[in-house]
């Protein structure tokens, strides 16, 4: 028979238990992207960088598992989680790399009225996808005589995912092209797993169809199709100018931009408009008479 002055031990309510688990994982996954941005976008030197995704991923986990009471465990992981959440946001993208010719020139836009003028407009001459005449030209535009909006669907792998450019039709001058890319270095190589860090500035590609459409067909081997958009003119007008005071506000010194922010600009602008699927072409982008 147990003793009467034997001390009772409390069990913990599943629900609770389970809740903690379910706080330890959720914060797990928190703490590996912040290994993982510490990997990328830390420090440049790599045996500095491994030390610091050491400190911060083993002390998060041994503050989560191994200090009681659990709130302050957790208080303390969640609270270097946001520590590297501010550093990160505090990163900078920089204007004064050293750019691949192809993406050296910042394009700019002047508008007065209905007057567009688009400065630095890329229609390189091609001979490869790396070898190529540079051409950026100044172009006019007239506002007024939108008539239309393109969207561009490329594909260079899996279908599951595609990269969108838009392409606005004039009744009196050639399309003005615009793709939101990544603005790399010399000898920097596209990576999809970095493009979720703060590895790449963006760019916006302000281009002739013959230029960004035919270098993805011609050279790249993308599959790359139309879609005819039902935007009105003044929607597509309206998006335009959107684009373009987007691109001016990634070009401020201080802009807080990452690179994966123009996926959520994009979806929120094409949101704007509707695809008429009567209007598909299935054809490959570089047999279209236009191009």
């Amino acid at each position: 028979m147990a003793m009467a002055n034997e001390p009772v031990r409390k069990t913990e309510p599943r629900g609770s238990a389970l809740l903690r688990w379910l706080i330890r994982v959720a914060l797990l996954v928190l703490i590996a992207w912040g290994c993982a941005a510490l990997w990328f976008d830390g420090p440049s030197s790599r045996p500095l960088a491994a030390l610091l995704v050491a400190l911060f991923g083993l002390g998060s986990a041994w503050l989560l598992f191994f200090v009681r009471p659990f709130r302050r465990g957790t208080s303390a992981a969640l609270l270097l989680l946001v520590l590297v959440l501010g550093w990160w946001l505090g990163i900078a993208p920089r204007i004064d790399r050293n750019w691949q010719p192809d993406v050296a020139l910042l394009s700019t836009a002047e508008i007065s009225g209905d007057r567009l003028t688009m400065h630095n407009v890329r229609n390189f001459d091609y001979r490869s996808e790396t070898d190529y005449i540079p051409r950026w030209e100044t172009r006019t535009y007239d506002l007024a005589k939108i008539r239309g909006l393109d969207v561009f669907i490329s594909y260079w792998g899996p279908r599951a995912i595609a990269h969108t450019i838009l392409s606005w039709q004039f009744e009196d001058s050639a399309p003005l092209v615009i793709s939101i890319e990544t603005r790399k270095e010399v000898g920097e190589d596209y990576s999809a797993l970095r493009g979720f860090f703060r590895q790449f500035e963006l760019y916006y590609v302000v281009s002739d169809e013959r230029d960004l459409i035919r270098l993805r067909t011609n050279f790249r081997g993308e599959d790359v199709y139309l879609y005819r958009l039902r935007a009105p003119p003044a929607r597509a007008r309206s998006l335009l100018l959107d684009y373009l005071r987007e691109q001016k506000r990634c070009q401020e010194p201080f802009s807080r931009r990452v690179a994966g922010s123009w996926r959520i600009w994009l979806l929120r602008s094409v949101a704007c408009v509707w695809f008429d699927e009567r209007e598909r072409t299935d054809r490959p982008a570089h047999q279209i008479d236009r191009l």
